[in-house]
């Protein structure tokens, strides 16, 4: 790799620019002519129309180093070109939406709170499990105004003691019941 001359004055054209066409490759094509990619700190995807600031160097390579501006009403996506994950590295982390926050992956998914708290809530929350659906606790507390549990094949409940109690009614029916 060669020595750096530091001293030597680097040229660096700065130019304001519209994206005209998006490459398969993650490069463009901007107004004037030239093919550009964008730099590794513009994380705001491009999107034709977009007004950037685009730095070409002395060696003829173009960058987009910032989207200016987009025209309003479409959606803004964020990446790090060429890098293969994303980390954000912060003490507190918050995500708002006014109608929806979708999460998905078409691999594995982990939330994990290994020193707190995981709270869920919401106005009806929904669990689907294609396969198995496991839950394991210390203690596993559940109240609810109704309770329904249906059982497709075998339905075993087991403890050291168990305890079913009633205010009014006990209804037990089955074509055989065996107890003790």
């Amino acid at each position: 790799m060669p020595a750096l001359n530091l001293s030597a004055p680097v040229a660096v054209a700065l130019t304001d620019a519209r994206v005209a066409m998006l490459f398969d490759d993650g490069g463009c094509l901007l107004d004037d002519g030239r093919r550009a990619r964008r730099a590794v700190s513009c994380l705001v995807e491009l999107q034709p129309g977009d007004r950037v600031l685009a730095a070409s160097g002395a060696e003829g390579d173009t960058h987009v180093l910032h989207v200016l501006a987009r025209p309003p009403g479409g959606d803004a996506a964020v990446s790090v070109p060429g890098a293969h994950a994303l980390a954000v590295r912060q003490p507190r982390l918050a995500l708002h939406a006014q109608e929806r926050v979708d999460i998905g992956s078409a691999g594995d998914v982990a939330v994990t709170a290994a020193g707190g708290s995981l709270s869920l809530e919401g106005r009806s929350v929904f669990v689907r499990a294609v396969d198995s659906l496991v839950q394991q606790a210390e203690h596993l507390i559940g109240r609810a105004g109704q309770y329904l549990l249906d059982a497709r094949g075998l339905l075993r409940l087991h403890g050291e003691h168990a305890l079913i109690t009633a205010e009014r009614d006990v209804k037990v029916d089955a074509d055989r019941i065996s107890m003790g």
